[in-house]
């Protein structure tokens, strides 16, 4: 006892510090247990909004949200995801929501970057093209998102910022890692065709230029080189190109004159080439002989292109009937990959983006 007594004092210290820490460790593992037990409460009480979303009800999973975001105020991505579902009622009470997160302090790069992304999609609802340009611009700023940049592409797209959205392209393509040329062909056919729309010869030349580029020697290259001559009133030079062009791909011709057939200055040049569909260009230029059955042969009978063409054997009132029987005359031609009629000068489907790949359009 006479041993013990002198350091009774720093025992019992000791002793209060061990049950404090004991103690304090049952308290973490009670207040994780607690929390781990919260967060599956939650999780669970998700699945009736989920149900409900599902049926077309936004109503309970924004309530949801709303009491994950007070539960758990620094999960940024609740608030983000609240106000995509405020966009659905009305794309003002998204944009305040995510505006006012921007000034939440120790935001992560990606937090920000999301955020903005949000804020461009509720500017892109309201109608405000040039506040959602800039919004998604400041949110690759933060951080390259590619959701970010295919909207933005798609919006400078749709504003005619063919150059940027080359560019912004080729930075998607970068943080894909796959095909670095993919889309890139569809962004300078978008940008020509807008260029001929507006007949900026020069704009026209340039784009053109830049896809023979891209796309070395290949049969879409060789058919712009004979587009960008007749376009430029080359007629000689564009003769030759589009011969060239059929000896080296036959099984293109169709396209060719459809695309030459869309141009004042082609049209002849559609009619004249040597080739087997040269009789059926002329005849539908206008010249009213009916073609006989060996040139009438080149076209598929079960084509409404063939129909039109043979009612010309017809007295007028039967011809007139069998045409509207078949079909319209706008689908004489369409897309060979998604079957969309095809008028005008284009150098892309409208609906499909692929390149020009014209025949007849089926029954």
């Amino acid at each position: 006892m006479d041993i013990v007594y002198p350091h009774i004092r720093e025992v019992l210290i000791a002793a209060a510090l061990l049950i404090t820490l004991l103690l304090l460790l049952l308290r973490m593992i009670w207040s994780r247990r607690r929390t781990a037990l919260r967060i599956r409460h939650d999780m669970l009480s998700i699945l009736p909004a989920l149900d409900r979303c599902l049926a077309g009800d936004h109503g309970e999973l924004i309530r949801w949200l709303r009491r994950a975001a007070r539960r758990y105020p620094d999960e940024v991505r609740s608030y983000i995801l609240l106000g995509d579902l405020l966009r659905r009622e009305g794309p003002l009470k998204a944009n305040i929501l995510h505006r006012t997160l921007l000034y939440r302090k120790k935001l992560t790069d990606g937090d920000k970057a999301a955020i903005l992304l949000a804020l461009g999609r509720d500017h892109r609802a309201l109608g405000e093209g040039q506040k959602a340009l800039a919004a998604f611009k400041q949110s690759i700023a933060a951080a390259k998102l590619p959701a970010t940049l295919r909207e933005l592409i798609e919006l400078e797209l749709a504003a005619g910022l063919f150059d940027d959205a080359l560019f912004h392209q080729k930075e998607l393509n970068r943080l894909a890692g796959g095909d670095r040329a993919e889309g890139l062909r569809a962004v300078m056919l978008d940008a020509t065709a807008a260029a001929i729309a507006q007949n900026r010869a020069a704009e026209v030349r340039r784009w053109v230029e830049l896809i023979v580029r891209h796309e070395g020697d290949t049969d879409l290259a060789r058919l712009l080189g004979v587009f960008l001559a007749v376009f430029e009133g080359e007629t000689a030079r564009a003769g030759e190109l589009a011969r060239e062009f059929l000896d080296r791909h036959p099984g293109e011709e169709v396209t060719l004159r459809f695309l030459l057939r869309g141009m004042p200055a082609g049209a002849a040049l559609a009619r004249n080439l040597p080739g087997p569909w040269a009789s059926v260009f002329a005849a539908l230029a206008g010249e009213e002989r009916p073609l006989t059955p060996a040139e009438l042969a080149v076209v598929d009978k079960r084509t409404v292109l063939y129909y039109h063409l043979a009612a010309r054997h017809l007295p007028a009132g039967e011809a007139r009937e069998l045409a509207a029987a078949v079909g319209r005359k706008e689908r004489l031609f369409v897309c060979g990959a998604c079957d969309r009629a095809l008028t005008g000068t284009i150098l892309s489907c409208p609906g499909c983006g692929l390149p020009l790949a014209v025949r007849p359009g089926n029954i």
